[in-house]
């Protein structure tokens, strides 16, 4: 199977700890965990792949995203995905507007109608398409939770980072979220790199890298 995501090995400054992280492979859907106590730098780790420049994190090692690497490349060039506890939907567009405004490049040369159709057929296929003209506003938490995870996919990302996304959910409603998330990130074969403090947020086949284990 074609590795999607890797690093050969990374030595990584995240404030004041510096790590030096064992080889990582992610093909197909894989998930890949990151662990550890609060300020490990977990959070800016995920920022620092998504291409957010932080001045407390320094790098000296190459990672590759599809065999090309992206240390240099801009957010944009690195189509990489992001979902955090908290869904930034566009409050003041619909539900359709908020995934027009994912749509890659290709998508955006064709005509609004066919943009339209296509939006329509992917609320659809998680059945929300009755929420086409709906405001953020008017979404429970699992809604906003399914449009934003879509809106993520419909930009055809090459990596998903996942920031605690389940965190904000009542119990009755995460582990059917979750399961749902993970089935989609496997239809589409994305891999996926998550942080969560709650253990029954984690894949069964999921590959977990405790960063305090390579603190230096």
């Amino acid at each position: 199977m074609i590795t999607k995501f890797a690093w050969q090995q990374l030595a990584i400054q995240l404030g004041m700890r510096e790590y030096r992280l064992p080889p990582i492979e992610l093909t197909g859907s894989d998930c890949l965990v990151l662990m550890g106590g609060s300020g490990a730098g977990k959070s800016s780790l995920l920022h620092w792949l998504l291409g957010d420049k932080q001045t407390h994190v320094s790098c000296r090692d190459e990672v590759y995203l599809n065999g090309e690497p992206i240390n240099d490349k801009s957010i944009q060039a690195r189509r990489i995905g992001l979902l955090m506890q908290d869904v930034l939907l566009f409050e003041h567009l619909s539900v359709l507007d908020n995934l027009r405004f994912a749509l890659p490049h290709r998508w955006r040369r064709k005509k609004p109608a066919e943009q339209q159709a296509y939006l329509l057929e992917r609320l659809s296929q998680i059945e929300m398409a009755e929420f086409a003209n709906a405001a953020p506003a008017q979404l429970s938490g699992g809604q906003a939770a399914r449009i934003g995870l879509l809106r993520a996919l419909i930009a055809e990302p090459l990596l998903m980072l996942l920031d605690e996304p389940f965190a904000a959910l009542d119990p009755r409603l995460r582990s059917k979220i979750r399961d749902w998330t993970f089935a989609q990130l496997q239809q589409a074969e994305v891999p996926c790199i998550m942080v969560t403090h709650d253990l029954g947020d984690i894949p069964a086949t999921a590959k977990q890298l405790n960063l305090e284990d390579y603190h230096v």
